[in-house]
């Protein structure tokens, strides 16, 4: 039978216990915002903030912009540049990539998103694939119906795609085969004859997630004012 101290100790083992788990806690939660000075610009939605005393690279959420090789890609940069580089942010971590990266999204001292403002701009496009923010699609309609930025060229190739003929050309291969297209997702009404992308003002009473290839083969059409990508 388990004695007085037996007891006394246990019960002093879980106290201690459970005051290092709420501190790790506090910790984490603390880690998950922080602040900085932003000490470099790798591109346009990658920057470099000073973080207890060193270093870190933030990849910022939910867009991503041309790459250096590609149109608009200085100009991205240049934007983030003359928003962010020598200035006071708070990052709003969510993670890290395979890179090894903070994922988050970066608010200037007066509270603008830089994130959402390079969408705006027409300077980076919502990256859909790692991203459910409606707002940050609303943003690249707006820029796509503008012609801002890269939505000024007729068909500007999304980054991700430059990025994977890059590897293609560069990357050998003992059977090349040919990649196929991702799906990609467009919206519909329940009484439209159009298709939209997610943000688009059409949508507000209805809608319905369809893969492109599937609504031009119903007989829909791209909305002209949100216009989705016809292939």
């Amino acid at each position: 039978m388990r004695d007085k101290n037996d007891t006394k100790r246990l019960g002093v083992f879980f106290s201690v216990w459970i005051f290092a788990l709420l501190l790790a806690i506090a910790s984490f939660a603390q880690g998950a915002t922080f602040s900085g000075k932003v000490v470099g610009i790798s591109d346009g939605d990658t920057i470099k903030v000073l973080h207890n005393g060193k270093e870190e690279r933030v990849r910022l959420n939910g867009i991503d912009c041309p790459e250096k090789r590609q149109a608009f890609g200085t100009r991205a940069q240049q934007f983030t540049s003359d928003l962010a580089f020598g200035k006071e942010v708070t990052v709003r971590a969510m993670g890290h990539d395979r890179h090894g990266r903070t994922i988050g999204d970066v608010i200037l001292a007066d509270g603008t998103n830089l994130n959402q403002e390079l969408v705006k701009a027409g300077l980076a496009w919502w990256y859909q694939r790692f991203s459910a923010d409606e707002t940050l699609g609303r943003l690249e309609s707006e820029a796509r119906a503008a012609k801002r930025g890269l939505w000024a060229e007729a068909n500007p190739i999304p980054p991700w795609q430059f990025r994977s003929e890059a590897r293609e050309t560069t990357t050998p291969r003992v059977e090349p085969q040919k990649q196929e297209a991702p799906e990609v997702m467009v919206y519909i009404t329940r009484t439209g004859s159009k298709y939209h992308l997610a943000g688009c003002p059409h949508l507000t009473k209805s809608k319905i997630p369809i893969f492109l290839k599937d609504a031009k083969a119903r007989g829909y059409g791209p909305c002209k004012v949100c216009r989705p990508p016809e292939s």
